[in-house]
């Protein structure tokens, strides 16, 4: 949308400029993150990137939004979850400290703007499902599932930013093909002000090296559900609720299967631990760029999945289907996943073994 080329430069820049600023200060009151216990990152990295790409959409949001008040709810609405996590990473709060202020947030999302889901559309094949009553309490639960969704995948360099890259463009795609250009330039301005912190965190930028955090994890969190809640919802939806599916899809199904399984150990389903995909990824031989590449590239091919779904048209309870049938998938693989890394280190060993020529 080149209308709005002066929106995603000052997010851009803005982010720039609050990186340079927030650095030295963040060493100085002691916003870092120590490798300790499952973190074996080197020296301490300062926990700004959710904060600078927070400066970055805000600046943008207040100067180019227009008369609108959504742009201030949400500026509220995800200042106070940056602000959360902000203290989660200098403090470490506890869980339900953290999901009690999750809710209330999705509280003001709901009531301020009339923000929710309402309908599911045609899940079944029998027609619209309506969620009536039931609607504010199933958009808390899909507002706290998606923050801590993508704050569970932050757990090596620029997983958390890319596959919320590829869900914000993908909604940017649906909302600007079907009208709603306003809502795909602000999914666009999240993108861009989260650019320095991706470049800074895969080291692209010599001695800036820095983190999301919490604060940034759960930003975009927040921001990737308000969207999908607009493109679902709004009058003039862009496309269907079980699209939003795929457009999350890696994230969501790590969140369900990871949380799951602690619940069959006996253990808080919010219980930090190395089982995601990505800590899989990584038994498997795999380098922390080969890992984000690999997930990277799946997120992709389900957005892409889903896109080709709506264009299509194809009926929802198929879609609804072919994610849960994919779902299974990714559940068995998880189950039997000591089995097969073994299986994939032993065809490694054998390849790199030496053939005896007769």
């Amino acid at each position: 949308m080149p209308e709005h080329i002066s929106l995603y430069l000052a997010a851009f820049i803005t982010s720039c400029v609050a990186i340079a600023f927030l650095y030295p200060l963040s060493v100085r009151f002691g916003l870092v993150d120590i490798p300790r216990g499952r973190k074996q990152h080197q020296g301490a990295v300062p926990l700004i990137g959710g904060i600078a790409t927070y400066c970055g959409l805000s600046l943008a949001l207040l100067l180019f939004a227009d008369s609108s008040i959504e742009p201030i709810y949400y500026l509220l609405c995800s200042g106070t979850i940056v602000l959360l996590g902000v203290f989660d990473d200098y403090l470490d709060l506890s869980v339900k400290l953290r999901l009690a202020i999750q809710t209330l947030v999705g509280l003001a999302m709901t009531y301020s703007l009339n923000l929710h889901l309402g309908s599911l559309g045609d899940l079944f094949g029998l027609g619209v499902v309506d969620l009536g009553v039931l609607g504010i309490p199933v958009t808390l639960i899909a507002v706290i599932a998606a923050i801590n969704a993508f704050n569970m995948t932050d757990g090596i360099d620029g997983l958390a930013g890319m596959l919320s890259m590829v869900s914000f463009v993908t909604i940017a795609i649906f909302m600007s093909l079907w009208g709603q250009q306003l809502h795909a330039s602000m999914a666009l301005v999240v993108v861009l002000a989260m650019l320095p912190y991706l470049a800074c965190n895969l080291n692209l930028v010599p001695g800036r090296r820095i983190f999301m955090g919490d604060a940034g994890s759960m930003l975009i969190g927040l921001s990737v559900i308000w969207l999908l809640i607009i493109g679902t919802q709004s009058e003039s939806a862009s496309f269907r609720p079980v699209t939003a599916l795929w457009i999350i899809a890696i994230p969501l199904m790590d969140m369900i299967a990871i949380m799951v399984r602690r619940i069959r150990k006996g253990q808080s389903p919010f219980q930090a631990d190395r089982e995601h995909l990505h800590h899989i990824s990584l038994r498997l031989g795999l380098s922390s760029r080969e890992s984000l590449a690999l997930i990277t590239s799946l997120a992709c091919i389900f957005a892409c999945i889903g896109i080709i779904g709506e264009y299509l048209l194809v009926p929802d309870l198929v879609m609804l289907l072919l994610f849960l049938a994919v779902f299974g998938a990714y559940l068995y693989s998880l189950q039997n996943i000591w089995r097969i890394i073994s299986h994939f280190r032993q065809k490694r060993l054998q390849s790199r073994q030496p053939r005896i020529v007769k």
